[in-house]
């Protein structure tokens, strides 16, 4: 029965893009909200058949970013997102065209890589960054029933039992959270009570203002929003109950390779991880299963292979630390001209289905 519904998956994950409130430092600046709505109108069209198979990918990504009306001759700093080798994607083949020098970098709280370029905008006007690379990415499926029982936990998870400033467990949905796990002993079991909360309580909806921003007492208001915002809600339901999770946030495309042709990817796409203690870091996608009820299953305990994952966390400073807040998440472009948010950028992103190479 598994098997049948990862098959029969819906062909494209939903575009999610953030929404018009979200300020300069949360890495969703007004410009770049145009592009992702213009996206999602393109991939939001109904969907073909499943395929038969869902397959593991290997894809090539073009990510590009045109910066416009530069200022002349000030201060620039540009920091790009990039893809981490885990245990379920590997990047290999990086290649940069661009008008300045730069530099790979990590932030140390959760590793992200990133691309730093830091010069002197010379004449102003426009400019373009182009980074290329190939990312194999495979199913992330766990073994529900091995779960059942917690472990005794040896790692240090303390940065994954931290607020961040739009997650938050306050004392409303502490008493949601302790209502829900009334009765339920292992944390599987309290996850997933928490799962089918959210994903029964709340709509995807992109209509008003508030959402795409990951605020949980805004969804905890509105019962709607985006990927972030069902995210957030079940990780601050988990803040709430001492299970701690992980934020994931980057590219998506269809389910269904399509070898050989380049394809605009959508806005982006985000996903959470909760952890079962001394044993692993479970995967959950539960806008897509709110979306589509048939598989709840699904998505509660796998993330399908038709994304790529830029970064972990939220209120993140980068390396080396730009001089603005810290930003909301990091999937696109973050600049700064003399130290303040440059907003006049827009990311592009494209991939292409190549043959699966062994893993």
């Amino acid at each position: 029965m598994r098997h049948a519904l990862l098959c029969a998956l819906p062909l494209l994950v939903s575009a999610c893009a953030s929404g018009p409130d979200v300020a300069a430092p949360d890495s969703a600046r007004p410009s770049a909200q145009a592009a992702d709505r213009s996206r999602e109108a393109r991939s939001e069209r109904p969907a073909p058949s499943p395929p038969a198979t869902l397959p593991d990918r290997r894809v090539e990504v073009r990510y590009e970013v045109a910066l416009r009306a530069l200022p002349a001759g000030k201060q620039l700093r540009l920091w790009i997102p990039l893809p981490a080798n885990d245990a379920h994607q590997r990047v290999e083949a990086l290649a940069v065209d661009a008008p300045w020098p730069h530099r790979e970098t990590r932030e140390p709280r959760f590793g992200n890589r990133m691309l730093y370029f830091e010069a002197n905008s010379g004449e102003g006007g426009e400019a373009r960054v182009s980074v290329r690379y190939t990312v194999s990415r495979w199913w992330h499926r766990s073994d529900l029933a091995a779960l059942e029982g917690d472990g005794v936990e040896r790692e240090d998870l303390s940065r994954y039992l931290q607020p961040s400033r739009l997650v938050v467990a306050d004392a409303r949905i502490r008493g949601i959270a302790e209502r829900l796990v009334r009765g339920r002993a292992s944390t599987l079991a309290k996850a997933r009570a928490f799962y089918e909360h959210v994903r029964g309580e709340m709509r995807y909806d992109k209509s008003g203002q508030g959402w795409g921003r990951g605020d949980s007492a805004y969804a905890c208001d509105a019962k709607a929003g985006n990927c972030t915002d069902f995210h957030a809600y079940f990780m601050a339901l988990c803040l709430a109950a001492d299970i701690p999770t992980r934020f994931q946030i980057g590219l998506y495309g269809p389910y269904e390779a399509k070898p050989g042709q380049e394809l605009r990817t959508g806005g982006y796409h985000c996903w959470a991880l909760f952890r079962v203690p001394g044993k692993a870091w479970v995967p959950v996608d539960i806008s897509e299963a709110q979306k589509h009820p048939e598989f709840a299953d699904t998505f509660f305990g796998a993330h399908s292979p038709n994304r790529i994952a830029l970064s972990e966390g939220r209120d993140l400073v980068l390396a080396p630390p730009q001089a603005s807040d810290p930003l909301n998440y990091f999937v696109d472009p973050y600049c700064e001209v003399d130290g303040k948010p440059f907003a006049q950028l827009v990311r592009s992103s494209f991939w292409k289905d190549l043959p699966l190479a062994r893993r």
